[in-house]
């Protein structure tokens, strides 16, 4: 144990009258302590170098990283950072000075936690702490409950920021690393470069636990097998928070640092955002924790200056991250809420999906899952879903299915949809987990088969105490911390990270935005995958042109397939297109610029909030559903841009039976095209579908939020609950499908206005 001489700190602190011990680490301990002249309560934390006696050989590199560290903090003027109000160095002694906390620790409190907005206040409070520290440079690297300390009136406060990272060239603990093993994140444990990722997951850990009242990996393992956990080991399902929660939640515990959010910001925006989905307006207040956040996060969280944001001035705020940008800036303390014409007609459209924060889903790490193909058709077997392993035999130009429901056992999402030329319907599912993200084919026969990615893990049977068995959420832990991509190999056998969209080309080939991962897939006809654009999560070049396996994608969401073969996406604030020879080119918006100009220009000087959704006419026409700027557009085959429907970066539910650039819609995320020409626009915050008719007018299609509203099939379009409408897709005979996120649920809209379910989630 460190030995701690008060009377050396005393006498290295005159100005100080110390008082007991507050705590005590490996490295030292903390001691309450009082300003003699101004009445200050402090805490003195007493760091002692190696030897004690100020003669070790790295003595001048030691007091120069400490020095340097405290100046850094002393910047750090943040509401959830401990203050930090002298630095002193004497005899051996190196001493910080800070600000006395007397509300306890989170580990103190944590058990006693039992209202999920509290966590999510918190969370808020120790991401945005987290921002400004980035933004200086300085990285925690052992957030846990013990460094989350209270104010005497409950103000959350990080602690102990840059300490292991001063110590860790000066002492190891037992196994060699810095940092608590229970929330390290896996580039700790391989001494990869750190980033502000490193302490996201730990933080993601410690709410994780918060939301749970569990580990997200089993209890009692060993270090070196908790190690592994971290490094290969996906966390079990985060069943006991709202899909919205745990999405966020389990972004940040993605294994690959570029698959989480890319700043405490984002993180902070994402959470925030989700939090408002399942709580409401005034949740913050709600939660009686006393916090001070950035302007935008108060937004996002339904909270600004006395008003409550509308859905869709929510997703303003939900657009793609920005990288570099800080948490930190002028802070608000938290107020009390008061409660043209269509183009041609044609078919082809492609799905895309909601997201936590906006452009891109958090990002996650897959669990590899290795193995032949007889044993994944017997994994598919146990998790209640077919093996694809050759075309349905379906006639072409059929109507997808309208019969009675498939259920589909582990189903966490349904985003994307599309129709193929034979009828089946395919629909993206993002996965309850890093890497279980998967697309499923709804054939006109009602069987549901996958056809890309690994997708849930098969249930592991457990005895109960009357013998049977029982599932429990995770199958047996992957030997590698890779991901599988998969490239040349089975399709069922490739993680997919994050998928996002899917569309059906000419061929019956199947384009996958896989959001997460940075690339756009296809399965082949022979059940292969292949990468056909993008490098990887922040890889590759941003320019506009090259090849399209090279390129820096951000959060490709979207895709559609031209009857040439031509593919095009979403990605950041572009579209952007893929030619049959693998070249990439940019068909509308700025790599580094987000905004709604340019109408009536050439597209490629426009530039785009958040891309969504997309759909293609046959004569050439795409049409962008730009979900920020709450607006859809339409670039001609000659490359100019027009608006359609929306006024850009006006939220609202208005302007039904007029003309469509009049309206107001709220976050459209996808798009599709009817037989007869018609525009169907999945206005998600809305909770509807728009229709805009070839003669510029727009209509409610279907959705309802009255109180008589009907969830049960049968009933009509227009009264029926539709909820956050995510992906669009219309089959031959001219019948809607819509899915609607995190429900799980497609949907099928007749030609009569009436309303079946064609794909559900199974119950367990």
């Amino acid at each position: 144990m460190t030995f701690v001489d008060t009377n050396r700190v005393a006498a290295a602190l005159t100005g100080y009258e110390l008082g007991g011990e507050l705590g005590r680490g490996g490295f030292g301990a903390v001691l309450a302590g009082r300003h003699r002249l101004i009445d200050r309560d402090v805490a003195v934390k007493v760091l002692l170098e190696p030897g004690g006696d100020g003669h070790s050989g790295s003595d001048g590199d030691l007091r120069g990283r400490f020095l340097a560290e405290a100046r850094v903090l002393a910047g750090v003027d943040h509401p959830h950072v401990v203050r930090i109000y002298d630095y002193v160095e004497r005899d051996g002694l190196c001493l910080l000075v800070m600000e006395q906390l007397t509300g306890g620790s989170l580990k103190n409190r944590g058990p006693a936690m039992r209202d999920p907005r509290a966590v999510c206040a918190i969370g808020l409070a120790a991401a945005s702490a987290l921002a400004a520290a980035h933004d200086r440079g300085v990285l925690h690297r052992d957030i846990k409950p013990d460094n989350l300390l209270f104010t005497g009136d409950g103000i959350p406060k990080v602690t102990d920021f840059g300490i292991a990272k001063i110590l860790e060239t000066t002492a190891a603990t037992t196994t060699g690393l810095v940092g608590t093993p229970r929330y390290m994140a896996p580039e700790q444990i391989t001494g990869s470069r750190l980033g502000p990722g490193t302490d996201l997951y730990s933080l993601g850990v410690v709410l994780y636990e918060l939301l749970a009242g569990r580990t997200p990996f089993p209890s009692g393992l060993t270090v070196p097998a908790l190690l592994h956990h971290h490094l290969s080991v996906a966390p079990l399902p985060l069943v006991e928070a709202p899909p919205p929660l745990a999405a966020v939640i389990l972004a940040a515990l993605a294994k690959e640092p570029g698959w989480r959010p890319p700043t405490a910001r984002d993180f902070a925006l994402a959470l925030a955002t989700a939090a408002t989905t399942v709580f409401g307006p005034g949740w913050l207040t709600a939660s009686e924790v006393p916090v001070r956040l950035p302007d935008e996060i108060l937004a996002a969280a339904g909270h600004t200056q006395g008003t409550t944001p509308t859905p869709g001035e929510l997703a303003a705020h939900l657009g793609r991250p920005q990288a570099g940008r800080g948490g930190s800036g002028p802070y608000a303390t938290l107020a009390p809420t008061a409660v043209d014409q269509a183009g041609a007609g044609g078919r082809r459209a492609g799905g895309g999906r909601r997201h936590a924060n906006g452009g891109r889903r958090g990002p996650r790490r897959p669990t590899a899952l290795i193995a032949s193909v007889a044993t994944l058709a017997v994994l598919a077997a146990a998790i209640g879903i077919g093996f694809w392993v050759s075309g349905s035999g379906d006639d072409p130009d059929r109507p997808a299915w309208n019969g009675a429901a498939a259920e589909v056992r582990g189903l966490y999402t349904t985003e994307g949809i599309d129709v193929g030329p034979d009828g089946s319907l395919y629909v993206v599912d993002g996965g309850g987990s890093s890497g279980q993200g998967q697309v499923l084919r709804l054939g006109t026969d009602g069987v549901v088969t996958r056809i890309a990615g690994v997708g849930p893990p098969a249930p592991v049977p457990s005895a109960t105490a009357t013998g049977s068995a029982t599932a429990t959420g995770s199958a047996s832990p992957s030997p590698s911390p890779t991901p599988v991509l998969g490239d040349g190999g089975p399709a069922v056998a490739s993680n997919l990270i994050g998928p996002a969209g899917v569309a059906v080309g000419p061929g019956g080939e199947v384009y996958i935005a896989d959001s997460d991962d940075g690339r756009v897939r296809r399965v082949n006809d022979d059940t292969t995958i292949t990468t056909v654009a993008g490098a990887g999560p922040g890889t590759g070049f941003g320019g506009g042109a090259g090849r399209a396996v090279g390129a820096k994608l951000s959060g490709p969401s979207a895709v559609v397939a031209a009857e040439d073969g031509t593919l095009y996406l979403t990605a950041g604030y572009r579209v952007r297109k893929v030619t049959t020879d693998g070249l990439i080119s940019v068909v509308a918006g700025n790599a580094d610029e987000s905004g709604t100009a340019g109408d009536g220009g050439p597209a490629v000087n426009a530039t785009l909030t958040s891309p969504s959704g997309l759909a293609l006419a046959d004569d050439g026409t795409l049409y962008v559903a730009d979900s920020s700027a709450h607006t859809v557009r339409r670039i001609t085959k000659d490359g100019k841009i027009t608006l359609v429907a929306g006024k850009p970066g006006q939220s609202g539910y208005e302007g039904d039976d007029g003309p469509a650039v009049d309206a107001l819609l709220a976050s459209p995320q996808d798009l599709a095209l009817g037989p007869a020409g018609e525009l169907y626009i999945a206005d998600t915050y809305n909770n509807v579908i728009r229709m805009v008719t070839p003669d510029g007018k727009i209509t409610t299609f279907a959705g309802s939020d009255e109180s008589t509203a009907d969830d049960a099939d049968g009933a009509l379009a227009t009264e029926t609950r539709i909820s956050s409408p995510t992906g669009l897709a219309v089959d031959t005979s001219g019948a809607v499908y819509v899915s609607e996120g995190s429900y799980g649920v497609v949907r099928r809209i007749a030609l009569d206005r009436t309303v079946t379910t064609v794909l559900r989630q199974a119950e367990e």
